[in-house]
């Protein structure tokens, strides 16, 4: 992450893995430091299944499906646990009969989940996606009950989020972005190459496109597709 402003703050960080660590460094470190996936941390917030830094909020979804806030900001202390004790549950609500249809048409190839950030809330959702054959995708956001949103709630159903609104999810940052027409930003739309952050040692599926979540379709970009490109990530211009 680099602060959108010139001689800004940056954030740099990298994990390699089936390491227990987290490894970061900010402008004006001169070593890197390490944040602990296991060692000292509560159980329910251990292990990496996917990250995200936004700004210098570094969001860790566990193992165990809790998600884990570190706050990078501190210069002297390194970072600060401001995590909440919320889990993320399994159980999603079931896919309406059309959706569950669709889906049983095809095989599905592979599923992953991820996090991401509503930009304008703050809100953390979970990232549903499912490939299957001839490079269809299907994707589904889901976000805590608001009404189960307390501190001594520990086992409650997501709901589903059928809509940004007037924002795109680059799931590349796992971050929503206000939509722009000038830079051919659709709204309510999801862009993505693969549908990971963290390989996991598993072959990723590159795919550049932009999924409308109210077509529920996926628009490629042929020329792109015929570069023979290896792999690749969409950015935002600053």
């Amino acid at each position: 992450w680099v602060e959108d402003k010139k001689g800004g703050d940056f954030v740099v960080l990298w994990r390699f893995e089936m390491s227990n660590y987290i490894a970061f460094c900010k402008k004006g470190d001169y070593h890197y430091r390490e944040i602990s996936t296991r060692d000292g941390v509560h159980r329910d917030l251990r292990g990496v299944k996917d990250m995200l830094l936004k700004g210098y909020d570094l969001y860790v979804f566990a193992t165990r499906d809790f998600i884990r806030r570190l706050d990078l900001s501190r210069r002297h202390d390194g970072f600060i646990d401001v995590s909440e004790k919320h889990t993320f549950p399994m159980w999603e609500p079931p896919l309406s009969r059309d959706e569950t249809e669709r889906i049983n048409k095809y095989k599905i190839i592979s599923s992953n989940q991820s996090i991401a950030v509503v930009t304008s809330s703050g809100q953390v959702l979970l990232v549903y996606t499912y490939l299957l054959t001839s490079k269809d995708r299907v994707f589904h956001l889901y976000k805590r009950d608001p009404k189960h949103l307390y501190a001594t709630t520990y086992d409650t159903m997501l709901v589903e989020v059928h809509s940004l609104g007037d924002e795109a999810l680059f799931l590349d940052f796992g971050i929503t972005v206000p939509a722009d027409h000038t830079l051919g930003i659709e709204p309510n739309s999801i862009y993505f190459t693969r549908d990971d952050r963290i390989r996991h040692r598993r072959t990723s599926s590159l795919d550049i496109c932009v999924f409308s979540l109210t077509t529920k379709t996926v628009k490629r970009y042929p020329c792109l597709d015929a570069s023979n490109i290896k792999d690749a990530q969409w950015f935002l211009p600053s």
